[in-house]
C-alpha cells in the first residue's frame, strides 16, 4: 500500500504542477487524487444476440481489455471528480461483434465568490439503447445491435445570498445531449436544454411561519422537432402546528401543456396543501395533494436514517422531457461520482414532452461484513402531443459480502418491465420483460492486483414470444496503480 500511495502522490503532484504552470495559483491549495488502473478478461458468451429459441443465435469466446482512472479534486474553492473507462471486446470467431466503449462521468463545483456565487457542471459519455423496448445488454455483452453512444454536458451558475431574514437564490442551467446513429424516424434528436429558477424564502426553517416565492422556466430545443417550454410561478406558506409538524400550502400559475407544449406562459392556476413531519434530522415525511393543469396531483417524500439502515421513498408528478432528465443537476454532492452501471441507459429518447409519474423506493442495510441494497422505480410517461404512454418498472436487489481479508463476493438480481400503450385504442403495443442474475467472486492476489470469477444469466420476453436467454462466464484481472 505504501508503494501505491507513493505512486498516487507522484501522479497527483505531476498533474498539480502542470496546472500550476498553466494557471499560476489555481492549484496552490488543491488536494488531487488520481487512481489509474488496467484490466482484462477472458470469457464465453451464449446467445450474443439474445434471440428467442426459434431464431439463430451466436456463441463465442471473447477477450476484453479495459483501462481507466478515478479522480477526485478538492481545494478551498473547488470540488470535483472525473472517472473514465475504455473497454474493447474482441470476439474469437464472431468478429462482427467486436466493439469498443468509452464511459465518462464528471461533476464539479467552483466557488467564484465564496458564499455568494457558484458554478456547477458535469458531463457524461455512456451507452444507450437504440430501441428502449429492445433487449437490455448486461455489460454490453448481449444485443450489441441495440447499443449506441450517448453523451452530454451541463453547466449551472448559481447565485445565493442570505440577507439574514430572507435568502435569495437564482440558478440557470444549460445542457446538451447527443446520440450517435440517429434518424428522423427514431423520433429523437440532438437537443439543448435551458432552465432558470429564481426564489426568495425565509432563511430560518425553524421559524413558526415560513414562506417561499419563486419563478421557474424550462426549454428544450431540437434540431428537427418542435421545441418545448414550460413556466411556473408560485408562493408557498407554512405554519408550525407543533414542534414536529408543519402545515404547508402553495398557490401559483403554470403553463397548460394540454393546450400547447411550445408556447409556455402562465395560463392556469394550481394549488397544493399538505404537511411535513420531521421529528429529527434522521426522519422526514412530506405529503401533498392538489390540482394542476393535468388534474389531481400528489407528492410524497419519505426519509429514514438509522445507524446501519437507510430508507427513502418518493412519489412525484411533473412535466419533463427526456433531454431535461439527462442533463438535470444530480441530487448527489458535487464531485461525488457514482460507479459505471452494469447496463446501458434504457430510458426513452423521444423528442416529445410528457407527464412523468414516478414512484421510487430504496433500502440500504450496511452491516459490518455485508451490505444489502434494494431499489424499485415505477415510471409512467404520458406524452402530451400523441397520448402515447410508456410504463417502466425497474428493480434491483444486491448483496456484497466480505468473506475474508482478501476475498469478497457480490450477487445481484435486476429486472425491467416496459409496457407501451397505443394512444387511440389503449391496447398494449409492446410489452417486454428483462431479468438478469449475476455474481462476482473477487480475491486480492497481489499488491493492488485482483482476480474475479464472474457470471451473468439474462433472460427476456417480448409480447407472446418464447423466452430468450443468454449467459456469460469469465475470469477478470485488474491492476491498480
Amino acid at each position: 500500500m505504501a508503494l501505491r500511495s507513493a505512486r498516487r502522490r507522484a501522479l497527483a503532484a505531476a498533474v498539480q504542477a502542470a496546472l500550476a504552470a498553466a494557471l499560476p495559483g489555481a492549484a496552490a491549495a488543491a488536494n488531487w487524487e488520481i487512481d489509474p488502473w488496467v484490466g482484462g478478461a477472458i470469457g464465453y458468451i451464449h446467445n450474443i444476440e439474445l434471440n428467442p429459441p426459434d431464431q439463430r443465435h451466436s456463441d463465442d469466446w471473447v477477450a476484453e481489455f479495459e483501462a481507466g482512472f478515478d479522480s477526485d479534486f478538492r481545494s478551498q474553492r473547488f470540488q470535483g471528480g472525473l472517472n473514465y473507462r475504455f473497454r474493447y471486446l474482441d470476439y474469437f470467431t464472431e468478429n462482427q461483434f467486436d466493439s469498443s466503449f468509452h464511459n465518462l462521468n464528471a461533476s464539479g463545483q467552483v466557488a467564484v465568490v465564496e458564499d455568494l456565487f457558484f458554478v456547477r457542471g458535469g458531463a457524461f459519455y455512456r451507452q444507450a439503447l437504440v430501441d428502449p423496448s429492445g433487449g437490455t445488454s448486461f455489460g454490453n455483452y448481449f444485443s450489441p445491435d441495440n447499443v449506441r453512444d450517448s453523451w452530454g454536458w451541463n453547466v449551472s451558475p448559481i447565485l445565493n445570498h442570505d440577507f439574514g431574514y430572507a435568502t435569495f437564490n437564482a440558478q440557470y442551467t444549460y445542457g446538451e445531449v447527443y446520440f450517435t446513429d440517429e434518424t428522423a424516424s427514431d423520433f429523437n434528436d440532438d437537443s439543448t436544454y435551458e432552465s432558470a429558477y429564481v426564489s426568495l424564502f425565509n432563511s430560518d426553517p425553524r421559524q413558526k411561519f415560513s414562506w417561499r416565492t419563486f419563478y421557474s422556466t424550462s426549454r428544450t430545443e431540437y434540431e428537427s422537432f418542435e421545441p418545448y417550454r414550460y413556466d411556473q410561478t408560485g408562493i408557498e406558506l407554512g405554519w408550525a402546528v407543533t414542534r414536529d409538524i408543519r402545515a404547508i400550502g402553495e398557490w401559483g400559475l403554470e403553463s397548460d401543456l394540454t393546450e400547447s407544449t411550445t408556447d409556455g406562459g402562465l395560463d392556469v392556476s394550481y394549488w397544493y396543501v399538505g404537511a411535513i413531519f420531521e421529528p429529527d434530522a434522521r426522519n422526514r415525511l412530506e405529503l401533498r395533494t392538489g390540482e394542476r393543469f393535468f388534474g389531481n396531483t400528489y407528492f410524497v417524500s419519505f426519509r429514514h436514517r438509522a445507524k446501519r439502515v437507510e430508507v427513502t421513498a418518493s412519489y412525484t408528478e411533473e412535466p419533463s422531457t427526456n433531454t431535461g432528465r439527462r442533463v438535470a443537476l444530480p441530487d448527489t454532492p458535487p464531485g461525488e461520482i457514482p460507479p459505471f452501471p452494469d447496463f446501458p441507459d434504457s430510458g426513452d429518447t423521444r423528442a416529445e414532452p410528457f407527464l412523468l409519474e414516478r414512484a421510487a423506493l430504496s433500502v440500504t442495510v450496511d452491516g459490518r461484513m455485508t451490505v444489502v441494497q434494494a431499489s424499485l422505480v415505477d415510471e409512467d410517461q404520458t406524452y402530451f402531443d400523441t397520448g402515447r404512454e410508456v410504463d417502466s418498472l425497474y428493480g434491483q436487489v444486491s448483496a456484497t459480502r466480505e468473506l475474508g481479508p482478501t476475498l469478497s463476493a457480490r450477487v445481484w438480481y435486476s429486472w425491467r418491465n416496459r409496457e407501451e400503450t397505443r394512444p387511440a385504442s389503449g391496447t398494449v403495443a409492446r410489452d417486454t420483460i428483462d431479468h438478469v442474475l449475476a455474481g462476482r467472486l473477487t480475491r486480492d492476489i497481489g499488491r493492488d492486483l485482483s482476480a474475479s470469477l464472474e457470471t451473468a444469466y439474462q433472460w427476456r420476453r417480448e409480447q407472446d414470444q418464447d423466452w430468450a436467454e443468454g449467459w456469460w462466464i469469465g475470469l477478470r484481472v485488474r491492476k491498480d496503480f
